[in-house]
């Protein structure tokens, strides 16, 4: 069965790319920690490593919310993503 999209909502798909990059930004942060604690240099500090996960997902809320913005104003106007289920049966 093909099935379209034509329609996200705004605010919950910013809300769940930055809740998906605040996520992804935590290993990166805590690699970076790891290598600034054993060779004793922090550039930004542990301050601003810690805040890194939160700005980076605010940030990203406000991509998300002008991307599913703009997906909604084109999906109008061409459609939207069209995409093929399948029962599963078990």
């Amino acid at each position: 069965m093909k099935v379209r999209i034509k329609h996200v909502g705004v605010a919950q798909c910013a809300k769940m790319i930055a809740g998906i990059y605040f996520v992804i930004s935590l290993p990166i942060v805590a690699l970076i920690l790891l290598v600034a604690m054993s060779t004793g240099k922090a550039s930004i500090g542990i301050g601003g490593l810690i805040l890194l996960p939160f700005v980076y997902a605010l940030f990203s809320y406000l991509g998300g919310l002008l991307a599913a913005w703009i997906y909604n104003l084109v999906a109008d106007r061409i459609g939207g993503f069209e995409y093929t289920t399948a029962e599963i049966t078990s």
